[in-house]
């Protein structure tokens, strides 16, 4: 019988992880954040920027999202990329929206997080679905 060699993710010093952020990520690692987003019908969201480039892989669902001032429809398999500074938001949701975000490099001086251009933006709104 061969023995069990799966080792935890929650590991730490592990290559494997469920998200990424500054508290877990390898230490040689300089991207910011990657993980799993998900937006119902009817979920919410917020307009934001960052202060280095996101990208977002469409792994299930279609919504219309926009992306540095247009809007697009996306679905399964399409990537979004926004550059740092442009904001990007959820519109509207046909089917429940999940995705892959990857956050590129902080700039030294950089800020992590959603970044948002009034107050207002921060309460987030809620995403119309179909």
């Amino acid at each position: 019988m061969k023995p069990d060699l799966t080792i935890s993710a929650q590991e730490e010093s592990m290559p494997v992880h469920r998200g990424l952020s500054a508290g877990n990520r390898p230490e040689w690692c300089d991207v910011t954040s990657a993980g799993i987003f998900k937006v119902p019908c009817g979920g919410r969201f917020d307009r934001h920027y960052h202060d280095f480039e996101e990208y977002w892989l469409v792994f299930k669902g279609r919504a219309k999202v926009m992306s540095e001032g247009r809007e697009y429809i996306v679905e399964q398999g399409d990537i979004v990329c926004t550059r740092a500074g442009d904001e990007h938001d959820v519109v509207e949701v046909y089917e429940d929206l999940e995705a892959f975000y990857f956050e590129g490099v902080c700039p030294p001086g950089g800020r992590a997080g959603h970044l948002h251009k009034s107050p207002e933006l921060v309460k987030g709104h809620e995403v119309p679905g179909d």
